[in-house]
């Protein structure tokens, strides 16, 4: 279950593209891309997916949005557990 104590990172097996405005993540196995599991991610995924570091809990990367997003806390937490159980699922993205 994601938590907003809870801190996550990035797999280590995806490579991020930025192309025009979209923010692309590659799974990679071995040394070839999986071209068929290609995510795209929105600003807001993007910011997220940056945020990810490792580091920071959740209600910190809560937090960053909502310096950035004019939308209430609960919204934003909300979207965000959503998005990480979005990339936990996808294995895009892992608890420490």
């Amino acid at each position: 279950m994601v938590r907003l104590d809870s801190i996550y990172r990035k797999a280590d097996n995806i490579v991020t593209r930025k192309v025009m405005d979209e923010t692309l993540l590659v799974p990679i196995s071995g040394e070839l891309a999986s071209m068929d599991e290609l995510y795209t991610l929105n600003d807001t995924g993007a910011l997220i997916w940056s945020s990810i570091d490792g580091t920071r809990t959740l209600a910190e990367i809560g937090s960053l949005l909502e310096q950035e997003y004019d939308a209430p806390r609960e919204e934003i937490e909300a979207d965000l557990l959503e998005v990480i159980t979005d990339l936990v699922e996808s294995g895009l993205s892992v608890a420490i």
